[in-house]
């Protein structure tokens, strides 16, 4: 599916150019103020966005590997339960994903209406760094629709991951 293949570019570039960023952006702070002696006062903002970037982009990369938090204790103590367990569960991550997404962009429209600046960026809106929260909730979304899928679709829930179709 060529959907799914450009979310996992998307994904895969955006946290890549992320952790190199905030690497960068980490050791050039150090440098100033341990060498130079002088800080600069954007570094643990932007090492801050950058982290908030990374944690809701990676959800939806994470979703799509099966490598997501998850508790199955039940399932270790009535294994019968697995079948159902996994679909309450997909369909419950897939509500929170939901939700999550629908709060960020409220979050992100009523930051960007009211323009309210950063502090130490004060010429950058603050709306717009964190307009990557709500597209990478949608991700989050895609992915676990994309899983919750292909779960139905192998028929029985029954694999740990379920892989999505390669279409």
């Amino acid at each position: 599916m060529k959907l799914g293949r450009g979310v996992e570019l998307f994904e895969n570039f955006f946290l890549v150019a992320a952790v190199l960023s905030s690497v960068a952006i980490s050791v050039a702070g150090v440098f100033f103020r341990y060498v130079i002696e002088s800080s600069l006062s954007w570094v643990e903002e932007m090492a801050g966005f950058l982290l908030l970037m990374i944690i809701t982009v990676g959800i939806g990369a994470a979703i799509h590997k099966g490598s997501h938090l998850r508790v199955d204790m039940i399932i270790q103590f009535i294994p019968r339960t697995k079948k159902s367990l996994n679909l309450i569960a997909q369909v419950f991550a897939l509500g929170v994903m939901i939700v999550l997404c629908l709060f960020a962009v409220e979050f992100v429209v009523d930051l960007l209406s009211r323009d309210q600046r950063t502090g130490s960026l004060y010429w950058l809106p603050l709306g717009i760094p964190l307009l990557i929260m709500p597209v990478g909730y949608l991700t989050a979304v895609y992915r676990a629709v994309q899983i919750l899928f292909a779960s139905l679709k192998n028929g029985g829930l029954n694999e740990e991951k379920a892989e999505p179709s390669k279409e």
